[in-house]
């Protein structure tokens, strides 16, 4: 007989946009990593949700924290790409470029101190991880994603959809979507119907609400959800 996997639970990073700050209070606060910023040997998982990039002080320092947490422990570590990582991998094209700095990618091009080309255009270090990460990452029928499921796709996974739609958003025939990229009303997590909402602003310099992470715990049955503030 098969024995049922016990549901696991799975720390969900959102957006960050440069806040090392932010991303290193949530990891402690969940119990990922332990005081001293040490990769705790558990069995949480975490998901991030993409935008690493962009507007915030440290988006170099970000990328290479989770690098680092994935080579640790890939299987428990998974990044998914967001908007920002997609216009600056694309920021040869001078069209995308435009876009891009005009949506944060200054504060990318400062904190890479020249480097911009070296690191995150072809061949580069950190180019190379940010472009093999995928758009989605799917467990138990709960799919995490940057931006969601808009519900002119009906359900549909679309690779420009996934990194750029807007609400509306439906669940499709997931059990739930958790996903980033649209800050929500209150500055915290919100859900409606099956959709977690966890942009909490980080990259809009939002001073007037605390930080909040959810853990949802995934299993065959169980889905439930905690919001945890710091």
């Amino acid at each position: 007989m098969t024995v049922p996997e016990a549901p696991r639970d799975i720390v969900v990073i959102p957006d960050l946009h440069g806040r090392l700050d932010a991303l290193e209070a949530m990891l402690r606060a969940t119990g990922f990593v332990d005081a001293q910023g040490r990769l705790k040997d558990s069995p949480l998982w975490l998901v991030q949700l993409g935008d690493l990039l962009d507007r915030g002080p440290h988006p170099r320092a970000c990328v290479q924290r989770m690098m680092d947490l994935q080579a640790q422990a890939p299987d428990r570590v998974h990044v998914v790409r967001g908007n920002h990582e997609e216009m600056a991998l694309n920021a040869a094209d001078p069209t995308v470029r435009r876009m891009w700095l005009i949506n944060g990618g200054p504060s990318t091009l400062a904190d890479y101190e020249g480097e911009f080309e070296a690191w995150l255009q072809p061949g580069g270090k950190h180019y190379q991880w940010l472009k093999s990460l995928p758009l989605y990452f799917e467990y138990k029928d709960v799919l995490f994603c940057h931006a969601g499921l808009a519900k002119g796709r009906k359900g549909k996974l679309h690779a420009e959809g996934l990194m750029w739609d807007r609400p509306p958003l439906e669940k499709g025939a997931y059990r739930a979507v958790v996903c980033g990229h649209t800050v929500t009303a209150s500055g915290g997590v919100e859900e409606s119907r099956g959709v977690w909402s966890c942009d909490i602003g980080l990259g809009h310099h939002r001073t007037d609400t605390a930080l909040q992470v959810l853990v949802l715990t995934v299993g065959d049955v169980v889905l439930s959800p905690k919001v945890i503030s710091i």
